[in-house]
């Protein structure tokens, strides 16, 4: 039977965030694919042309989610390759590269799911004829 090492209080705080966190974005892509079969496509397309913001945001958001992947990558593999790996493991600089990716992450999922459900909303109040 393996033992479990008790965690103290930040272990089992950036546990329990990693975990929440990716629920959140799972929960949100979810939703999106679930909003996105009842958008018309074409008059999405020319609104997400047309709001230069949701790019924007979705690039500097993925970017940052990016450069936190790769830096969480690169620690890795200084800890287990190089000769002073404990030196990076110590200040728990790869629970903080994994929590800046997903904050990035989310950011990015939101904008989306906040532009779709807005588009979403918009599409069944267009103004009646008479």
């Amino acid at each position: 039977m393996i033992a479990m090492q008790p965690l103290n209080f930040i272990e089992a705080f950036i546990e329990i965030f990693i975990a929440v966190a990716s629920s959140v974005i799972v929960l949100m892509i979810i939703s999106i694919l679930f909003i996105m079969h009842r958008v018309d496509k074409g008059l999405f397309r020319a609104r997400l042309f047309l709001n230069e913001t949701v790019m924007q945001r979705t690039w500097i958001y993925i970017s940052i989610a990016g450069a936190a992947f790769a830096i969480n990558t690169l620690i890795m593999f200084l800890v287990k390759f190089g000769d002073r790996g404990e030196l990076f493991s110590g200040y728990y600089l790869p629970e903080i590269t994994q929590i800046i990716f997903l904050l990035g992450f989310i950011f990015a999922v939101f904008s989306w799911h906040e532009f779709i459900g807005s588009f979403h909303k918009h599409k069944g109040s267009a103004p009646q004829r008479k």
